[in-house]
């Protein structure tokens, strides 16, 4: 029986899995400075083993601050290789804040998620697993309705051409967030899907112009297998068209992050998913996320 995810630390990804890496870009990778938590690697020895792996981009993702002062002062060391940076709406940038969103998107901000930790339905599904003591963030009222700000910071969003990400929003929160997106144009993202998101919320989401993202840290815990088992069956059902692969990687007791999306990469080859569509997913798809592809 199964009963870590230390299984997956061995692996190497195959030959067919490097090529596909080659060119790939991982949305949503963690690296150093943390101000609390211990990372694998700091942000410069992310990136350049991210050249080393040659993918095309990736995207460097903060609870606590806004990464794009990292990614501008990155980008021209390891160019051609692209290097995004981003907010996420904690406690530790002000919240839902208009100004600070402004000023990320200002210095080129791609990536824009809404509450993370301090989202009131991630709070409530790991007790104690937050950093601030403040208030947990809501974005709707008892209605359903979605807080005004809201549409202060889609229209920011929408403006300099960002991505929005769902953060660690409930499915209730998050589809009415998705319409107002939609209606503006803008592209975006359910974070790691597998996490709360059942098919048939998928589905909706991708019919309002989403992408799945789906995180190979989903499988790094006890029940790994099974784990993947459903996120596979979840991106058989949405169809590889809808669906961006990352790794959500860069914890201290985890495999450099390019490395563990070979691996990841391996993990749908292996479960039958096309070479095609495998490139589809890590390719094509971040590439027209992130506004590089029409």
């Amino acid at each position: 029986m199964e009963r870590d995810g230390s299984w997956i630390m061995s692996r190497v990804p195959s030959e067919r899995a490097q090529n596909l890496l080659t060119g790939a870009t991982d949305m949503h990778v963690h690296a150093g400075p943390d101000p609390y938590t211990r990372r694998r690697m700091n942000a410069r020895e992310l990136v350049w083993a991210a050249k080393a792996f040659e993918l095309a981009g990736l995207v460097l993702k903060s609870h606590e601050y806004p990464t794009q002062p990292l990614a501008w002062a990155l980008a021209d060391e390891v160019a051609p290789m692209r290097v995004y940076g981003g907010i996420a709406l904690d406690h530790g940038v002000g919240g839902l804040n208009p100004e600070a969103l402004r000023v990320s998107l200002l210095m080129g901000a791609k990536v824009a998620w809404m509450p993370t930790f301090d989202a009131a339905h991630w709070r409530s599904l790991n007790p104690g697993r937050w950093n601030s003591d403040d208030a947990p963030i809501r974005i709707v009222d008892e209605t359903g309705r979605l807080d005004p700000v809201c549409e202060t910071l889609l229209d920011l969003i929408g403006e300099h051409d960002a991505v929005l990400a769902s953060g660690h929003l409930s499915v209730e929160e998050t589809l009415p967030l998705l319409r107002s997106a939609r209606e503006r144009g803008i592209r975006s993202v359910i974070t790691h899907a597998s996490f709360w998101w059942p098919i048939a919320a998928q589905r909706e989401a991708a019919e309002l112009g989403a992408m799945l993202e789906q995180c190979a840290i989903a499988t790094y815990h006890a029940g790994g297998k099974a784990a993947f088992r459903e996120i596979a069956e979840q991106v058989r059902a949405v169809g590889p068209e809808h669906v961006v692969l990352a790794t959500d990687l860069g914890q201290a007791n985890n495999p450099v992050p390019p490395l563990g999306f070979g691996v990841w990469i391996d993990r749908f080859l292996d479960a039958g998913f096309s070479d095609e569509e495998v490139g589809r997913m890590v390719r094509e798809n971040p590439a027209r996320l992130l506004g590089e592809q029409g």
